[in-house]
């Protein structure tokens, strides 16, 4: 038996993190560990990415495809994040992009044809063992972006498009199968998996690696002959699946997945730095800015109240002059440690800076808005709200859409139901986004000319300390249902 030694490296969810942080170690770093990788198998290696690369804060677009093409990227499928700016931003990124870009189960609205420059699968070869790999993206996508962003696309069932190509790829002659995923899945305490990913492999046919995103968290382990994988966000991670493969009977005779950990302390290599300071070096005085002190750790979890997300609400309540606002949680998180905050510590843990937006919405209506978040179902996709202006107080072991059992304002008083209140939210919500266009969808929002980051920064610029008021927001009986939150 003659083995041959395939190593294919995977991660998602880089989000344009080109700038060396406390939170990321940089384009240049986490480029130079996949080089050391590739090293070790140069003619064996595959480098893909699945996605969330482009629409991000400051330099989306070209840079980031130039940062994507410089690591030696084989292929790439689209995250949600890609359809953040709409169809001429997108249509413009693929031009420029000299790697394929593949997305199987997202075409356009008006043809029903996949989207132009994007294949639903590849054919890559190594060491002469043909490499199939299938790229598709988290039906959820409609509503992660905002409604007109995506008006002009249509997200098809991932399972429908699996079956259709998998059969297709291994008639081509694919002899090894590769689902490049941007879609999540949670991992269980049996080492096991839940979620829309498990949800897919379960209902199409075998494949042999299957790479996750959407989601933090790192994992990798081998599950009915399939390694699956997720890692990877903001280049701290890279996923590892390894295959070796019989060249006589044209078999795969043993498998591996592993995650391997960025050594932050790595010496990048000149190309790579150069890259990543051309492209960052200009907002380099807006990062490092003080913005205020203090003395505290600020954290956000996604489940859960806590102060730093009762604060990022609370600056766009200010800002807009509203009864309430309200954000979502997804694209937040993590942590801001005592001492001097920056523009780049504010940024690091609010992942987006849309218009604000507001409108007038009855008490009734904030009081459904509520309920409508923690449907289960809902509830697993997106968890929960960053809010400010109103006390909540919910019982999880209720059922959906008895929930809810008062809202009072801040003061006390009792949320009337036929009362009018002023309200403040991202674009993105306003929009319908994380599913609530039920409530968000019913009425016109007008912007204000002030973005998110516009509303922190100013409310940090003008106490000179990060405040917030000090009473609880959410009293809450039992735990969410469906919580799958990272953090």
């Amino acid at each position: 038996m003659s083995e041959i030694k395939l190593d294919i490296l995977a991660h998602a969810d880089f989000s344009g993190r080109l700038r060396a942080t406390k939170r990321g170690p940089g384009h240049a770093v986490f480029a130079t560990e996949i080089d050391r990788l590739r090293e070790e198998n140069p003619e064996g290696t595959l480098l893909l990415d699945a996605g969330d690369e482009f629409s991000t804060n400051f330099w989306g677009g070209a840079p980031m495809v130039g940062a994507v093409s410089l690591a030696g990227t084989d292929a790439m499928t689209l995250g949600n994040h890609e359809f953040d700016r709409g169809e001429g931003f997108l249509d413009d990124c693929i031009g420029r992009a000299d790697f394929p870009i593949l997305c199987a189960n997202i075409v356009r609205r008006d043809t029903g044809e996949l989207i132009p420059g994007t294949k639903p699968w590849i054919m890559l070869e190594r060491q002469g063992i043909k490499i199939g790999v299938l790229g598709l993206t988290t039906e959820y996508t409609p509503y992660m972006v905002t409604a007109a962003s995506f008006a002009p696309f249509e997200a098809r069932p991932c399972a429908d498009a699996a079956r259709r190509y998998i059969p297709e790829m291994l008639a081509a002659g694919a002899e090894v199968t590769v689902v490049l995923a941007h879609i999540p899945f949670y991992a269980e305490e049996d080492g096991g998996i839940s979620g829309e990913l498990k949800e897919l492999l379960d209902n199409i046919p075998q494949v042999d690696v299957c790479m996750g995103g959407h989601i933090p968290g790192d994992y990798a382990a081998v599950l009915d002959n399939t390694v699956v994988m997720k890692g990877g966000f903001g280049g701290v991670s890279l996923c590892h699946a390894e295959l070796w493969f019989d060249s006589e009977t044209r078999q795969i005779t043993r498998r591996n997945g592993k995650i391997h950990l960025t050594d932050w302390s790595l010496s990048p290599r000149a190309e790579y730095k150069r890259y990543a300071d051309s492209v960052t070096d200009e907002f380099r005085d807006f990062f490092e800015k003080p913005l205020a002190i203090t003395d505290e750790r600020w954290q956000i979890r996604l489940s859960y109240e806590t102060r730093l997300g009762n604060y990022f609400a609370q600056c766009v309540q200010e800002a807009a002059g509203a009864d309430f606002a309200y954000m979502n949680a997804t694209s937040a998180g993590g942590t801001i440690e005592p001492g001097t905050v920056t523009a780049e510590d504010i940024t690091a843990v609010m992942g987006f800076n849309d218009p604000v937006l507001t409108t007038r919405m009855t008490g009734a209506e904030i009081w459904e808005l509520f309920e409508l978040v923690y449907v289960p179902e809902r509830y697993g996709n997106n968890a929960g709200l960053l809010f400010s202006g109103v006390i909540v107080h919910v019982d999880h072991t209720k059922p959906a859409w008895h929930k809810i059992q008062a809202v009072t304002m801040r003061d006390g008083s009792p949320l009337e139901m036929d009362k009018l209140y002023t309200v403040a939210s991202s674009e993105y919500m306003a929009s319908g986004g994380n599913d609530t266009a039920q409530v968000a969808g019913r009425h016109s929002w007008q912007e204000i000319g002030v973005r998110v980051y516009d509303a922190i920064f100013s409310s940090l610029e003008k106490y000179g300390r990060m405040e917030l008021s000090g009473e609880q927001r959410m009293f809450a009986i039992g735990t969410p249902e469906n919580d799958n939150a990272p953090f």
